[in-house]
């Protein structure tokens, strides 16, 4: 009988042929081992299967049924077949830090009362390269205003307990923002950690404009939804996070017909000096580099 691995990693990927095998690779160097991945193709149409497929490591399964149902769906198929007690994300084309499941899984260890734990990551490019750092909600304060007014998790950082994943299940109607949904949704009857190390390679490459306009309106009409379901205490805030929405959006297309987009795309990020630089490129290239030696756990 097959060992029951403690952790599930899950990759959903659509047309993710230019860098999944980075995030294959980063995952088969982790130091730690006891891990399934879930690779949940989602009706790609170019060689990304061909490229999972070429892996051979039984740790490995890759799941097709050659339709396009969103990356909700996908994620919440994943959590319902998860063998490990724990489950992390990770996305197509993003790369973890080689330490990123083993610090993950001593964080859950220590703080037992933990439901779902995030980190820092890198931004990098189309070619790897490191542009900034972003840490994402370290939930020091933990309240549904705090999330409003910080955001979330990095998603592809988290880290949870698989029991908890499957009794808060993705809204599948969150287009584009079925994390901070999630968040929100969850946040008064559960509690998130934060690693201030950065465990993940998150990427951002090209024009980011588009992308941000259909996040910054999914995320819209999700507060609007939401808006029909919280408590009264929650009604204000929601509505001046509306109000807020409205302005960047406006804000987002000014600055894209200004020239502006990098720009503000960069401000998101904290700078680095060139030791942080340099230090997170050499773990950059480690995470993509493997065998290398390994920690049961």
């Amino acid at each position: 009988m097959k060992e029951k691995p403690r952790v599930t990693i899950a990759i959903p990927v659509f047309n993710g042929e230019k860098h999944i095998a980075d995030a294959i690779k980063s995952i088969l160097s982790q130091r730690y081992t006891n891990w399934e991945l879930l690779i949940m193709d989602d009706g790609s149409e170019d060689r990304s299967l061909d490229i999972c497929q070429s892996f051979d490591d039984p740790r490995i399964k890759i799941f097709k049924d050659g339709f396009n149902k969103g990356i909700s769906h996908r994620l919440n198929e994943s959590i319902h077949i998860a063998r490990g007690d724990f489950y992390a994300r990770m996305d197509a084309d993003d790369i973890m830090d080689i330490e990123r499941i083993s610090y993950q899984m001593q964080y859950m260890n220590d703080n037992p009362e933990c439901d779902v734990v995030g980190s820092a990551a890198y931004i990098i490019d189309g070619n790897n390269s490191i542009t900034g750092l972003r840490s994402g909600n370290t939930f020091a304060s933990q309240t549904f205003a705090s999330i409003l007014s910080q955001g979330g998790f990095m998603h592809p950082t988290v880290l949870g307990r698989t029991l908890w994943f499957r009794s808060n299940p993705y809204n599948i109607n969150a287009d584009r923002c079925e994390d901070i949904e999630l968040w929100l949704r969850t946040v008064d009857h559960s509690k998130f950690g934060h690693i201030s190390d950065p465990l993940l390679f998150y990427r951002e490459e090209g024009d980011q404009s588009s992308k941000v306009e259909k996040t910054i309106k999914g995320y819209r009409k999700m507060l609007q939804n939401m808006s029909m379901t919280v408590g009264p205490e929650y009604q204000s805030l929601l509505r001046r996070q509306q109000q807020k929405v409205i302005v960047k959006l406006w804000v987002r297309r000014i600055a894209h017909r200004l020239g502006l987009e990098k720009t503000i795309v960069a401000a998101r990020s904290q700078r680095l000096t060139n030791i942080q630089h340099r230090k997170g490129q050499i773990d950059l290239q480690k995470a993509i580099s493997y065998p290398r030696e390994r920690i049961e756990s």
